[in-house]
């Protein structure tokens, strides 16, 4: 049976669909190409992991998740819009990045002391989300990340691979930095049309915000969100290429 691509529109969404809270990561051959080098990650940001460089760029994802300072993150993806800026301040991790296959998304991401990112939904379930850890300050529960019902802790080095369709949350009850990459791999099944998918989810990325911002899809019938989320992911579909090409920022 064909899996549907799902895209959700609102954060109040629920989705009901087979994917599990977490994979297991050894049904995946390219999570070794991830641990492996992890430590190419680690000793390439250690001015921001030291102290002595601060993460300016700040998540955009809606302000109600966490606290304004607790969750930053430098990008070098979102859904395939690539930030260049980023992929030539840190090359060998850009490097590493790329021999992933089929990566649209990817962060390296700070949670601050006694600090949370409140349960939430993704884009879509077209995708399988990653956290590599690279420094962890505590084990679970003291820092850990749950999915449904589930919940689990990070290692140095190691991958947790889980469906960032269902809702989530992560915290860090420990008095210091947690510091992880995050990333998305598009499904096999979805891997031949990985621009669209993208575009779609950038698209859903755009209503909430906008929705956050403005409300300016609040009050529309939910046939007419739809109709706005196909005219904007054609945007995207037309700018990701472009934008590729001519390395806009």
């Amino acid at each position: 049976m064909k899996t549907e691509a799902v895209f959700f529109l609102d954060e109040n969404d629920v989705y009901n669909g087979p994917e599990p809270y977490f994979y297991n990561k050894e049904h995946f051959d390219w999570v070794q190409i991830l641990e492996e080098n992890w430590q190419i990650i680690r000793d390439e940001m250690q001015g921001f992991i030291s102290g002595k460089e601060e993460i300016t760029l700040s998540s955009p994802n809606p302000p109600y998740l966490s606290k304004p300072t607790a969750w930053k993150n430098i990008y070098f993806w979102n859904f395939m819009w690539q930030y260049h800026k980023n992929c030539s301040l840190y090359p060998k991790t850009y490097a590493l990045l790329k021999s992933v296959p089929n990566l649209t998304f990817a962060e390296f991401t700070v949670l601050e002391p006694h600090s949370r990112v409140l349960p939430h939904i993704g884009e879509t379930n077209t995708t399988i989300r990653g956290h590599l850890g690279i420094v962890i300050p505590a084990t679970h529960p003291i820092a850990g990340i749950r999915v449904g019902d589930e919940e689990r802790g990070w290692e140095e080095g190691k991958v947790v691979l889980f469906s960032d369709c269902h809702r989530h949350t992560v915290w860090n009850d420990s008095d210091k930095r947690r510091f992880v990459l995050v990333f998305d791999v598009t499904r096999d099944e979805f891997a031949g049309n990985k621009y669209w998918v993208s575009a779609q989810s950038l698209s859903a990325l755009t209503i909430k915000f906008l929705d956050e911002k403005w409300k300016l899809f609040k009050k529309l019938p939910k046939f007419m969100v739809k109709i706005f989320h196909k005219l904007i992911a054609v945007f995207w579909f037309a700018y990701l290429p472009f934008q590729r090409v001519l390395h806009l920022p």
